[in-house]
């Protein structure tokens, strides 16, 4: 027997039929249950538009899926995080930057049952962004020295800067672990001009400043 509906209550009864007319009565019922439809597994984990913060999974839809269980953490962690998916695809934010996730779906069908968790699929979030360092002015000018300045940018290890007298072809370059750097050794009565970058760290940096003088 096919085309029967999943997760129903049938019975049936049999009656013989031993040629010219005579037929036994029809036996008592006996009856059984369909089982539920196959749940299954989602396929295609994906993951896209990345940040440092942010990310976007994504899994092929399955058929028969009410919603769909998603689970995530770093690698390494001892829980996940859990949550439930009315669509294939879900937009995670709050994250950890420069860190290995991974990630594991599971389908719950529309009859009641679930799908076991899928295998884990893995992606790792950028470094955060580097600032440009902004606000630069020069303050404490003597006639051989002076104090370069800008904004602190947050998540910065050091700076670099680049200092020259005004017209000159090459820079003279020194670092900072603070938001200011003292000079000394200035020629007297001269122009100069200075830019600033920083240094986040594992080789996140961001552009040259513009030059100030």
């Amino acid at each position: 027997i096919s085309g029967l509906n999943a997760v129903s209550n049938y019975e049936y009864q049999v009656q013989a039929d031993c040629g010219s007319g005579n037929q036994s009565a029809f036996s008592s019922s006996s009856s059984f249950i369909t089982l539920a439809p196959p749940c299954n597994i989602p396929t295609g984990l994906s993951s896209a538009s990345v940040t440092d913060n942010s990310a976007i999974l994504n899994w092929n839809s399955v058929s028969g899926a009410a919603d769909y269980t998603l689970q995530y953490r770093i690698v390494g962690s001892s829980s996940w995080t859990s949550m439930t998916c009315a669509t294939n695809s879900k937009a995670l934010t709050g994250l950890t930057a420069s860190s290995n996730y991974e990630f594991q779906v599971q389908t719950n069908c529309s009859s009641g049952n679930s799908s076991s968790f899928t295998s884990s699929s893995a992606f790792s979030t950028a470094a955060p962004p580097c600032f440009t360092p902004s606000g630069l002015a020069a303050s404490s000018v003597t006639y051989n020295s002076a104090t370069l300045n800008w904004t602190a940018v947050a998540g910065v290890s050091s700076y670099l800067v680049n200092y020259r007298i005004v017209g000159s072809a090459s820079w003279t370059t020194s670092t900072s672990a603070t938001s200011s750097k003292a000079l000394t050794g200035l020629s007297a009565l001269t122009n100069y001009e200075f830019q600033v970058k920083s240094d986040c760290g594992s080789g996140n940096i961001s552009a040259f400043s513009t030059v100030a003088d």
